[in-house]
């Protein structure tokens, strides 16, 4: 059989079962009293809120103010970190620049040592060579 004839079958043994008259199954007993809980929650909702309101708003103020401490201590954190890194970035800076003049300085003074041995060994090669004649 096709679905639409068990459909007609299934609905003709219901009116075989329910002959006239309103039908309220378990199901619709736990809709019912579903709507009833939550009519009555929302009216007492209602009235518990005018009188909760004001410890509400107390705690929002508090959360609020706890918020703004955590973010000026974020902050002030954050800008002690900047500070550090500025400092040490200044630091390292002046001590290239510091190595960099030592650098130049010790050049500087290996090549007047090189200008005197050249000079001094100018010197010896015609000594020796006279020598040698």
């Amino acid at each position: 059989m096709d679905h639409n004839g068990d459909h007609e079958q299934k609905q003709e043994k219901n009116e075989k079962h329910h002959a006239g008259g309103i039908h309220i199954g378990k199901h619709d007993l736990w809709m019912l009293a579903g709507g009833a809980v939550g009519a009555l929650a929302l009216l007492g909702l209602g009235k518990a809120t005018q009188k909760m309101r004001p410890a509400a708003v107390g705690a929002v103020k508090e959360g609020y103010a706890f918020k703004e401490w955590i973010s000026g201590k974020a902050e002030k954190f954050k800008e002690d970190v900047e500070d550090i890194v500025a400092e040490g970035v200044h630091q390292y800076q002046e001590d290239l620049t510091s190595t960099a003049g030592a650098v130049k300085r010790e050049k500087n003074i290996l090549e007047k040592i090189e200008k005197i041995v050249e000079e001094k060994l100018a010197k010896m090669k015609p000594a020796a060579g006279e020598e040698k004649v």
